[in-house]
């Protein structure tokens, strides 16, 4: 019955996995084979949506190793040049559940345009040009905030908010759900 429900015989069924927090982690990877790590981000989801990520991530040590080690052996594996972002579930007992990869610059590290010495936009345009990739050194403790259709009235307070950085996605309509930019600011100077 479930399977004439939906409309198909193929499914992947999921066990439901209790977990604390998400956790993403970015590699770049040179045609050369080099490699740079970017600090680990943690988000925050709402109905589905990545909501807000904070970078770097007050993660315990052992956590933010493993999650670095494993993105770097993926792309090492996939033989990827260019970026890889791994999205992880943080489980009670401090393990880390592999949620999605991604071969590409990704949402949760968009707060990379101000709080690194490169951003992953940068880092991607080196690897593909066969450049040397840039420090990823981050410039304190950052906040990215994505905007969605629903938000677009807070455009002009927004503007006017010091500190904050706003970047538009120049998407003609807003739709309530819909990614129409994010906004950066830094929550913790540099140590």
């Amino acid at each position: 019955a479930a399977f004439a429900a939906l409309g198909t015989d193929d499914a992947i069924l999921e066990e439901m996995v209790a977990f604390t927090a998400e956790a993403s982690f970015l590699v770049s990877r040179a045609a050369d084979t080099s490699i740079s790590l970017f600090p680990a981000s943690l988000n925050d989801h709402k109905n589905g949506i990545l909501a807000t990520s904070v970078a770097p991530a007050n993660l315990p040590d052992a956590i933010v190793a493993a999650g670095q080690n494993a993105v770097r052996k993926l792309a090492e594996a996939l033989n990827v040049t260019g970026l890889l972002a791994l999205e992880t579930f943080i489980t009670k007992d401090n393990r880390l559940l592999f949620n999605e990869i991604a071969p590409r610059p990704h949402n949760s590290f968009h707060w990379t345009i101000e709080g690194c010495a490169s951003s992953q936009f940068t880092q991607l345009i080196r690897a593909v040009a066969g450049m040397p990739l840039g420090s990823t050194k981050c410039y304190g403790q950052w906040q990215m905030d994505n905007l969605l259709g629903e938000d677009m009235t807070r455009l002009d307070a927004l503007a006017k908010t010091e500190g904050l950085h706003l970047h538009l996605y120049g998407k003609a309509e807003a739709k309530t759900g819909r990614k129409m930019g994010h906004t950066n600011r830094q929550i913790k100077d540099p140590a």
